[in-house]
């Protein structure tokens, strides 16, 4: 389970990620809006310099054009110096043109501008000389209307024509700006889309890691409110079994103190015996849980018959199938195997296993115990032919304080837990195959001992050697 610090780092990483994103979409949208109205000001501003020094140029023509009249009409001398300034001015603007950065088209215009408003100079002063020699005004102004007027028309066309280019490039200059920004509108609004996509992404990924928590908080509370209620009922059914044992001690210390003869005394004492034996093994249980639990359980393998184990298995429990009316078989596919484990934790797994199919076996069923080589192992099993197990418990079986809900059937629900345990210690597995009605079938493996180990063992307990 994830710690609060390690969860609260996470998040705050989350949300700083979330707000540098955000600082950035908003940091990229002020710059590209900046640099879109920066380059949209530089072109108008431009295209209204070109602007403005065409309409000077047609105010300067104009002034040429009305000075240059007035001064062949009166022959006043101030009218012809203004007249020299208003063409200082006209090619002054031409040249100011010809500098800007124009398109091929704008500076033809500019260029037809220059050669109109020279030929229109050059005839202007053509007249101003006939002026100054007194020629007949009467025919001046005849040739101002038939030369002049025509050239100035030309002129006044050509500076038309570039303004009409401007307003032109003008509206083009609208235009492309009004399409920068609706790309830039496009591209911000994908980008707030991807922020959003962003926030939607993390505050989703934040969302499971709170539901994941909770559920794990809420698992293991469950767990632990399980686990109490298990501990609750162990403690329970250890104290039941455990002042079982301690009355009967009692009363047969009572027994011993009252009587007098030997073997009365020599029976009460071998009962004791049993009943602090059965306390032991309750006492013991209890400590395989506690070193399983804290990771520290061990065992210590070394040779041991299979063959030995079969025998004193059935020592042990063949009087209680008798009892239950239960046939009990044992079989081994090959005589003389040797496995390496520790021989009583072996004996006490099979006691689980062999206890528990008698406890769920009717009267009239059979309880079978065999052992078969696969390979590098030893695969025993324990087959009954009981009522079996619910295909739904088979997952939960090897857990801790789990138990079948049988009437009457009672048991610290640790022994498959402890057999477990014990089964993967020596290296090997355990599980189990049933069905409701079927019976169940347990298995679990123990590693083989080496030949040379088989050797030694087996002359140690002066069996004959078989080959495998």
């Amino acid at each position: 389970m994830p710690t609060r610090t390690r969860f609260e780092a996470t998040a705050k990483m989350g949300y700083a990620i979330l707000t540098v994103l955000l600082a950035v979409g908003m940091a990229f949208s002020i710059r590209r809006f900046s640099s879109v109205a920066d380059a949209q000001i530089a072109r108008i501003r431009a295209k209204e310099q070109t602007i403005s020094l065409v309409e000077r140029l047609r105010w300067s023509s104009e002034l040429v054009v009305s000075q240059g009249r007035g001064y062949l009409l009166s022959g006043e001398h101030e009218l012809l110096t203004e007249t020299h300034d208003s063409r200082a001015r006209l090619d002054e603007n031409v040249r100011a043109l010809r500098d800007l950065p124009l398109s091929p088209t704008g500076l033809q215009l500019v260029t037809d501008i220059d050669q109109a408003s020279r030929h229109f100079i050059r005839l202007q002063e053509e007249l101003f000389t006939a002026r100054q020699r007194s020629e007949d005004l009467g025919s001046l102004m005849r040739r101002f209307d038939s030369e002049l007027r025509p050239v100035r028309r030309e002129l006044d066309r050509s500076l038309g024509r570039l303004v009409d280019y401007k307003e032109a490039v003008v509206r083009d200059n609208y235009e492309r700006a009004k399409m920068e920004r609706v790309q830039l509108e496009r591209r911000l609004y994908g980008l707030l889309g991807l922020l959003v996509l962003a926030g939607f992404g993390i505050a989703w990924y934040f969302t499971k890691r709170l539901g994941r928590s909770y559920d794990q908080v809420r698992d293991a509370r469950e767990a632990a409110r399980k686990a109490l209620a298990a501990r609750d009922e162990l403690m329970g059914i250890v104290a039941h079994d455990l002042r079982n044992p301690l009355g009967a001690i009692m009363m047969k210390a009572a027994l011993m103190r009252k009587g007098a003869e030997p073997e009365k005394i020599r029976q009460h004492a071998a009962s004791i015996e049993n009943v602090t034996r059965r306390m032991e093994r309750l006492i013991k249980t209890m400590l395989d849980v506690a070193t399983m639990e804290a990771s520290t359980f061990s065992v210590t393998p070394a040779p041991c018959a299979v063959e030995d184990l079969l025998r004193e298995t059935l020592e042990m429990f063949g009087p209680l199938a008798e009892s239950r009316q239960v046939r009990l078989e044992q079989r081994a596919s090959e005589p003389g195997l040797v496995i390496r484990a520790e021989r009583e934790r072996v004996l006490q797994v099979l006691s689980n296993l062999l206890g528990n199919a008698l406890k769920f076996t009717p009267q009239g069923g059979q309880v079978t115990l065999s052992v078969d080589r696969e390979g590098a192992t030893a695969c025993f099993a324990v087959v009954d032919t009981g009522p079996g197990i619910p295909r739904e418990n088979l997952p939960s079986i090897f857990e801790r304080f789990w138990k079948a809900e049988t009437r009457g059937k009672k048991g610290t629900g640790l022994g498959l837990y402890i057999a477990k345990g014990i089964v993967e210690a020596h290296g090997g597995r355990i599980w189990v195959e049933s069905e409701s009605g079927q019976g169940a079938r347990f298995y679990f493996t123990i590693p083989i001992a080496e030949p040379a180990t088989q050797a030694a063992s087996a002359a140690e307990m002066g069996a004959p050697l078989h080959p495998a």
